[in-house]
């Protein structure tokens, strides 16, 4: 059985990638989860403490998942398509990435909140560099900038795109996006 504190947590996860933070309230959890809204205050005394451990839990689950493709065998190219698929997958179940759903309601975080998205985007950016490292050894992908920075516009792509296909062209708009970019960096 799951503890509240992790059943709070999938809930308000959930609602995130689904409507944003800010359209996302402890009515909302204490329904989902069937206990009162101060059972949540228990766990979490305040919004900010939330979103905080989203971002941190995200970072960890995420973080692997990325990583296992990653050091995966594949060629760069392939790697990419790979992680391409996790948005796409996302977005077949009307989710978006945690971060960027996030990040689109960072004007209304707090400061500490703020870091914590900065320290998820960067790490996700610095695993996704690996990619485009491994793609210039091996002459698999061609960039002009630095590796970092390519993630960096790689994974923008993905949350961009994702969050434009959720309101127009859904998986399909997706896939024939990342497939477009994907094939402009193969060699």
């Amino acid at each position: 059985m799951k503890d509240t504190r992790i059943k709070i947590l999938d809930a308000a996860q959930d609602l995130v990638q689904r409507v944003g933070v800010n359209a996302m309230s402890y009515k909302h959890i204490s329904d989902t989860v069937g206990i009162r809204k101060a059972s949540i205050h228990h766990h979490f005394p305040k919004k900010e403490n939330l979103v905080d451990e989203l971002l941190k839990r995200c970072q960890l689950s995420y973080g692997a998942y990325y990583n296992d493709i990653v050091r995966g065998s594949d060629s760069a190219p392939e790697k990419l398509r790979k992680l391409a698929t996790v948005f796409e997958n996302g977005l077949s179940n009307q989710k978006l990435c945690l971060v960027g759903s996030i990040s689109t309601d960072s004007s209304t975080l707090q400061e500490h909140s703020c870091r914590i998205l900065e320290q998820s985007i960067q790490n996700t950016v610095t695993i996704f560099a690996t990619v485009f490292i491994q793609g210039k050894k091996e002459c698999s992908l061609s960039f002009t900038e630095t590796a970092e920075d390519a993630a960096f516009a790689f994974f923008s792509f993905l949350v961009g795109t994702q969050i434009v296909a959720r309101s127009c062209g859904g998986t399909e708009f997706f896939h024939k996006a990342a497939q477009i970019i994907i094939d402009a960096l193969e060699k």
